[in-house]
């Protein structure tokens, strides 16, 4: 079981739905989460259900979409109009909605097991690129692989002119760029003083 070690942000970006439908299912009461002191906290099955829901064809009512999450987050096997079978899930009515899961719930899955890793690598002292967030071991700044990767650079390239990367340091990257920069402080800028001489 993969913990709920994701922001809300991030589980944007892991399962391709906007920040704002997160929220408006977490107000709506559609779909719960864990908390961390203020923070709330996502993991897979959450990725899992808004990778679902924002690909979609139809939109489901807040009922339905309520059913779905319990049946996703509780591992039940009915809930609702909602019932599980074997490698898919159907909506029963006139017309039943019939989603295939198998490949949603592999890829999620293992995205966020990857991003978690890859996440716990990442180290960030002052001393080291003035602080900025780097690969463990390495003076490899996240961003700066992500910007490129995000460019359009080819992975082979960036993988060349950066062995100690793998495939995944290159995704993780791209996401982290994704997510853009945490809120806080901005950074001064450097102020250049003009010399007696």
């Amino acid at each position: 079981m993969i913990p709920n070690d994701l922001s809300l942000k991030e589980t944007a970006v892991l399962s391709g739905a906007p920040e704002k439908t997160i929220r408006h299912e977490l107000a709506a009461r559609v779909v719960r989460a864990s908390r961390s002191g203020r923070r709330r906290r996502f993991g897979s099955r959450e990725v899992v259900y808004f990778s679902l829901v924002n690909g979609l064809p139809v939109a489901l009512d807040k009922a339905q979409r309520r059913d779905l999450f319990e049946l996703l987050a509780d591992d039940k096997e009915r809930s609702g109009r909602w019932r599980r079978e074997k490698h898919r899930l159907v909506l029963e009515g006139d017309v039943p909605v019939v989603l295939s899961t198998d490949e949603v719930v592999r890829r999620a899955e293992a995205r966020v097991k990857s991003f978690l890793r890859i996440r716990a690598r990442i180290t960030s002292r002052p001393e080291v690129l003035g602080g900025d967030p780097v690969f463990e071991g390495t003076r490899i700044a996240v961003r700066f692989v992500g910007e490129r990767a995000r460019r359009g650079e080819p992975l082979d390239v960036l993988l060349e002119d950066y062995p100690a990367l793998t495939v995944g340091d290159v995704e993780f990257a791209r996401t982290y760029v994704e997510l853009g920069r945490p809120p806080g402080r901005p950074r001064k800028k450097p102020r250049f003083l003009r010399g007696n001489g």
